[in-house]
């Protein structure tokens, strides 16, 4: 598939990405593989990061390494620091048998949280930002990986990168087998580079599919995110496989699937980011109080989509303009030809 210019799809993609996790956190029973709306995030971070990474390849010869880190400091932490300050003040009158916010949230703000929580439980209630921590880690040294493979002949950049995809889901694999504690393979960065790797893959590849291929990526996250089980190893293994399969094949052909330009959820997809940062405080409150799966579910979306919508209008503005700004200068384009902004907007 060739360049093109904003695929709305793409952000109802993450919008189906975030209310799977939304609704796995408020244990809804019917999607208790809900947690593998993570995994879609992170195929959808892999291809447009590396997608924008190789256009600037391309377009330059090289890849600017300290622009991209500050866009990717831009981009994300003021809407992370933002939710941290906000949880600072609240956690101690929401969760007071927790003494340990300061530390939580400075493990969290320093992209600690993935192997903060697979081998030390930290953070607890902010413990949803073990994925801001592997993806904060894919940024930091997949452009340098990347580079070496643009040093090798065209024809092996597409081999390298598939072959990296499957060297990381192996290695999942194996710590999966080897490692008694199902948590450690589940937030560890070095064991959940498979899904980044496979849309790293499709953004060099570019395949052209035809739509029935999205149809099948449909029925393939469907089955994942309804029958995979927390905490089950084969949530690992076969499920998260198939979710990565079923995203990668969304992620190509997702500007032939009218649904997911659906308006509605659109607009969430662009708050996706601002979502997840704040509904897994709110939903953990309401789940510890007893409140039911459908209110906890309702109400942590409604006060996170509140949230996100205020962070998206206020500390995430001056990005945004400045984005705006620089992509009107051509050859500094911040914005991916796909997707808009290729976080994880989650990215």
């Amino acid at each position: 598939m060739g360049t093109r210019g904003y695929v709305p799809q793409l952000d109802g993609l993450r919008a189906v990405a975030v209310l799977a996790v939304v609704a796995f956190h408020a244990r809804v029973p019917w999607l208790s593989g809900g947690f593998l709306g993570v995994d879609v995030f992170f195929v959808l971070s892999g291809f447009l990061i590396t997608q924008l990474l190789a256009q600037e390849y391309a377009r330059n010869g090289r890849i600017a390494l300290i622009d991209f880190y500050l866009r990717r400091l831009r981009r994300l932490y003021p809407a992370l620091l933002a939710m941290l300050a906000a949880y600072l003040v609240a956690a101690p009158f929401a969760f007071p048998e927790h003494d340990q916010h300061p530390r939580d949230a400075a493990v969290a703000a320093l992209y600690l949280s993935d192997y903060g929580r697979a081998f030390f439980e930290v953070p607890w209630y902010l413990q949803h930002t073990w994925s801001l921590s592997v993806e904060e880690h894919f940024y930091l040294v997949w452009p340098l990986a990347l580079l070496a493979v643009f040093r090798l002949p065209k024809r092996w950049h597409v081999p390298a990168v598939i072959l990296l995809a499957v060297a990381a889901t192996v290695w999942r694999l194996s710590v999966v087998l080897w490692v008694d504690q199902w948590y450690q393979p589940y937030y560890r960065f070095d064991t959940r580079l498979s899904g980044l790797m496979l849309g790293s893959a499709l953004a060099l590849w570019r395949p052209k599919m035809h739509a029935a291929a999205g149809a099948a990526g449909v029925a393939m996250l469907a089955a994942a995110l309804v029958s995979a089980q927390w905490r089950m190893l084969n949530g690992l293994i076969g499920w998260a496989a198939l979710a990565e399969i079923g995203s990668a094949l969304l992620v190509i052909t997702a500007h032939k699937l009218p649904g997911l330009g659906w308006s509605p959820l659109v607009w969430v997809g662009k708050l996706s980011y601002g979502i997840y940062l704040w509904h897994y405080p709110i939903a953990y409150w309401f789940r510890a109080n007893d409140y039911g799966w459908a209110t906890t579910a309702l109400t942590s979306l409604v006060l996170s989509i509140l949230m996100a919508a205020i962070s998206y209008a206020t500390v995430e503005r001056s990005y945004r303009l400045s984005r705006a700004h620089r992509v009107e200068r051509p050859g500094i384009g911040e914005v991916s030809a796909l997707g808009g902004d290729p976080s994880i907007g989650k990215d």
